[in-house]
């Protein structure tokens, strides 16, 4: 899940100038924060837009010196920027629903029942998968692994870890206050 060390570490890092920490920020947090971002705009595309377009105002306007903390700043920015968007493009938005249903992380304190009740919910997810599909889930959503990497553990291509991955994710989706738990957590 989380490594807030490892954020720490980047942090330093990009401070320091470090154009490959600033890679693996993208690789790190690129994929998840699309998702998030079309939890609100309904749009990949979209999504995709806002993510990449927070990575270089990150990156150009060297807005990492004043971040305290990684995640909650790039969740938090995304948040607002999908509603800015959703909002331009007259999409309907209920701020207070939207503040429902989409998971913030400056919300991530679950008290013991709630974070048990997740835990249970996602073992009886996870065992719908396929013990690929699970294993892929795992290493490149969880643990951070590259596709690449995940391939090479499995003895598989990239395109059957894209694969597995892709359908881990869909079954998923189909509960998607769990999914953001899973994807964000």
């Amino acid at each position: 899940m989380y490594d807030k060390t490892r954020d720490d570490v980047l942090l330093e890092n990009l401070k320091d100038g470090s154009e490959g920490a600033f890679k693996e920020l993208f690789d790190t947090y690129y994929l998840v924060l699309c998702i998030y971002s079309v939890q609100i705009t309904e749009s990949k595309t979209q999504s995709e837009d806002i993510v990449q377009e927070l990575f270089v105002k990150i990156w150009d306007k060297k807005l990492y010196l004043h971040i305290k903390n990684l995640k909650v700043y790039l969740f938090y920015s995304v948040r607002n920027l999908s509603i800015a968007c959703a909002k331009r493009n007259n999409l309907y938005l209920d701020i207070q629903d939207l503040e429902e249903d989409v998971y913030s992380p400056i919300d991530d304190v679950y008290d013991d029942e709630e974070l048990q009740m997740k835990r249970e919910k996602l073992q009886a997810s996870l065992a719908k998968l396929s013990p690929q599909e699970s294993k892929v889930l795992m290493e490149i959503i969880l643990n951070g692994k590259k596709y690449k990497e995940v391939a090479s553990e499995l003895n598989v291509s990239i395109n059957t870890v894209k694969t597995h991955l892709n359908r881990a994710l869909k079954l998923l989706r189909k509960d998607k206050d769990l999914f953001l738990f899973i994807m964000i957590g």
